[in-house]
This record gives C-alpha cells, structure tokens and sequence, in this order.
C-alpha cells in the first residue's frame, strides 16, 4: 500500500482551499455587483422623469434632485447643481431662460398714431442660487430686454430695459417645526398671488415685474400665508438704471388653503392696500389711495375645473371716494379619454365703472398689478370698466403642443366710463364712439408648447 507523504497531502489541500476560495469570492461579487446594479435601479427610480418642469417663478426651480449623480443627463445639468462641501444643503445652481418674440399690430391704438408694425422682442435672464444650509438661501438674478422695430419706439417699462439686476434677495428660514415654517425675504423680487389676477410678473411682456421690499411666507396646518410690503421696481431702458418707484407703496396679506367642502377645492383670502401718488381715470389725475378685499374659489376633478373669484375696493381719490368690485369665473370641462383630450372652457368677467362722475365716488375697479395677458396676447383691455364672455377649447397635440382657438364679446361696465389700457396701470384708451356699451368681438387662435413660446393671432371687430 502506498503511503500519502505529507507534501502531497499539504499541496493537495492548499489546492482545493484555493477552488474554494475562488468560488466563494465569485460568488460574493457576483452578489455584490447584483446589489450595486439593484442600488443604482433604485436610485435611477428616485430621479424624476422627465426633469420637472420650468416654474412661472425662477425661484421656484428645485434642483436638489441633482445632487444624486444618477439624475444628471443633460450637459448643463452640472450647473444646475454644485455642491459646496460634504453637506448637501450647501449649493450653488445656476440658470438662463431666452426668449424670442415677433409681434405685429394693426391700429394698435385704436386707429390713432403711431401706426401699426412689425417687431421684435428678446428677453435674456439669467440667474445664481446660492443655499447655505435649509435656513439661508441668496437669490440674484440679471435681466436683459431689447425691442427693435416698433413704430413709435418701445413702450416705457414694458419693452425695453438693456441690462439690470432684476432679482436680487435673501431669504431666511426664522423658524420650523414639522412641515410648519416662516421665511423672511428681503430685497427685489417677482411676486404674484392666485391666478395672478392682482399681482402677476406680467410675463407677457417683454419686461417682467418686480418688487423691492420685505414678504413674509409662513406655513401652518393647511395655511399657506404671505404677508408684504413692497414698492414696485421702476424700469427704464439703460444699463443698471432701475430704481425704486417712489410713487406707489403696496402691503397685504394673502392667505390659502384647501376648502374639502367643494370637491377639489381650495380657498383664497386677501387683503391688499395700494397708494398711488398719481394715477389717471376718466375722473382726472388724483392721488389713489385704494384698498382690496377678496376670496377666490378654485379646484380640480377628475373632469372639472373651476375658479371664481370676488373683490371689493374702497379708499380714497383725491377729495372723492372709491367703491368698486369685479367678479370673475371659469368652468372647464376635460374629455382625457378622446382624441386631443380637449378642454372646454367658458371664462366671464365683470369689472365696475365709474357711472355718474358728478357723485364725489370713483367706482372704477383697478385690478392693480394685473397679469398680462388675461383674456389673450393681443391684450386689448385692462381689468377696468370690462364685462367679456370668452368660450374656448384647448386640445394637445403630439410633442406637447397645445392648440387653443377662442372667441371674445367685451362690453363696458358703465357707458360713463372709458376703456382702459393695461400696458402701463390706469390708463384711459381713446375710443371714438364712446357712448356705446359693446366695445367688440374677439377671435384668437394661440399655440404653445412645453419648450417654445406661445405663437397667436387676434382679430378685433369693433362695436
């Protein structure tokens, strides 16, 4: 019998210890590659997809979805968030938006000089967003605007403003406990509240708005309150030559929250205060000092949507008093499950005018700050003096594309008062058959999409 001498059983043994720990480290990163892959589905789940949408408000972006690598798949992406240490409350985003737009008019003043024309509109933003920590965040942003072709040159404040700081503000978290919090903001920046019917950025225009002044944003239960006090930016068309506007001083408080009574719904309640050192009405020019309640009602179901909204003002005008109101309401109805998923829609306003101006009482509403556009990019009418009925129906097209074809009747208020521009605030629009109520028809066809700017066409038949 041959005996196993003790190098080969040692060789032997340290040969199959070495199949076994081969196999098992195999195994073991096998395991460990499947767990990284799992991990990095996992972590390719949690990123949004697409990317979220551009808010109205550049403030509003939240690019903190960017700090996991995973989530960055465009080119700029890097810029939208860059980190400044191991905590990753601590960054810097950046961000631009560019508009082009060409504009043309036809008797855009109601038949008066300067005649009508072909133009062109650009708009560059560009913006820094520094966050240090959840509680301090500085907000800078730079606006460029240029018009060129305009008939008459490029409308005060709204066309034209070569280069400014258009934003520039510090927020600081005060306090939080839970999902509850306050936030104090200072310094200019774009407001707008509701539907923006009162206080917009007024993004149809080539010059957005804004504010210099202090706001308040605190969240409790299921309020969200904002409390103000600001002066609008006053923009003229040079290089870093805004102000602020000395004339006007606007504070208020704004406050919503979910209304379960109505299906979907939610509630709005505000209070805003206005002094206007000078401003013009069919009654003459006078100081306006004018105060604005109101509570809107809006929501959504699975084919519904509706928002009404109901305002009263009071307040002074020069020596006589103010007391005006609007009322304004739109139903939609969504067929999501037919061709182009159409939305039918009926919109209908009312806004006061003045109807006896020998009663020592100006009733002509000012919807403040208003949006613009309201009714359609043409922008025929201010909020002032109005009642229109505007059915329309939106379909969406392949590629995001939203075609919306409406139609428009306007009729002033008060035959007493005038029509009013909502380019530059209260602003009286010369008419030459003044005695009339029906100021006209409207049709419009407007297209937009998710990355281009709206494209449409209006044609006004007066009377």
């Amino acid at each position: 019998m041959q005996r196993v001498r003790p190098a080969q059983f040692a060789v032997f043994f340290v040969l199959v210890a070495s199949v076994s720990v081969w196999a098992q480290t195999e195994a073991k990163q096998e395991t460990e590659q499947e767990t990284k892959q799992e991990t990095k589905q996992e972590t390719k789940a949690r990123c949004p997809s697409p990317h979220p949408s551009f808010p109205s408000m550049t403030y509003d972006e939240d690019n903190r979805y960017l700090r996991n690598p995973e989530c960055r798949t465009e080119f700029l992406d890097r810029l939208k968030y860059i980190p400044l240490g191991e905590n990753e409350d601590y960054y810097l985003s950046f961000g631009a938006s560019i508009r082009e737009r060409g504009e043309y008019y036809s008797n855009p003043n109601w038949a008066s000089s300067p005649p009508g024309s072909a133009y062109l509109l650009q708009r560059i933003y560009a913006h820094a967003d520094l966050h240090l920590g959840e509680r301090f965040r500085f907000f800078t942003e730079f606006g460029s605007s240029i018009e060129s072709g305009r008939n008459g040159g490029p409308r005060p404040s709204i066309d034209k403003d070569k280069l400014d700081v258009h934003q520039a503000f510090a927020d600081l978290v005060v306090w939080r406990s839970g999902k509850n919090s306050l936030r104090l903001r200072t310094g200019r920046q774009e407001m707008a509240f509701g539907d923006q019917s009162l206080v917009s950025t007024r993004d149809g225009r080539n010059v957005r708005r804004s504010f210099d002044g202090f706001r308040a944003t605190g969240k409790f239960g299921d309020w969200t309150t904002d409390a103000f006090a600001v002066r609008q930016s006053a923009f003229k068309p040079g290089l870093f030559d805004d102000s602020l506007d000395h004339t006007t001083t606007f504070w208020g408080l704004y406050a919503s929250r979910p209304f379960r009574t109505l299906p979907g719904g939610h509630v709005d309640l505000y209070y805003m205060g206005l002094d206007n050192k000078k401003v013009t009405f069919v009654n003459g020019t006078a100081r306006e000092q004018r105060g604005t309640a109101g509570a809107r009602l809006w929501g959504s179901t699975e084919h519904w949507d509706y928002n009404q909204e109901y305002t009263f003002q009071w307040g002074s005008f020069g020596s006589d008093d103010i007391r005006a109101w609007a009322v304004a309401a739109e139903t939609g109805y969504r067929l999501e499950q037919t061709l182009f998923k159409p939305r039918f829609s009926i919109k209908t306003d009312a806004y006061s005018g003045d109807h006896d101006r020998s009663d020592r009482t100006l009733n002509t509403f000012n919807a403040l700050y208003e949006r613009g556009p309201y009714f359609s990019y043409a922008e025929l009418f201010g909020e002032r003096n109005l009642m229109a009925l505007q059915p329309s129906v939106q379909l969406n097209l392949p590629g995001k594309i939203t075609l919306t074809p409406n139609a428009a009747s306007y009729w002033r208020e008060s035959t007493e008062d005038g029509l009013y521009s909502p380019a530059a605030g209260a602003r009286t629009t010369k008419q030459r058959s003044l005695y009339r109520q029906s100021c006209g028809r409207a049709i419009e066809m407007e297209r937009g999409s998710a990355h281009h700017s709206l494209r449409g066409i209006s044609a006004l038949l007066p009377g």
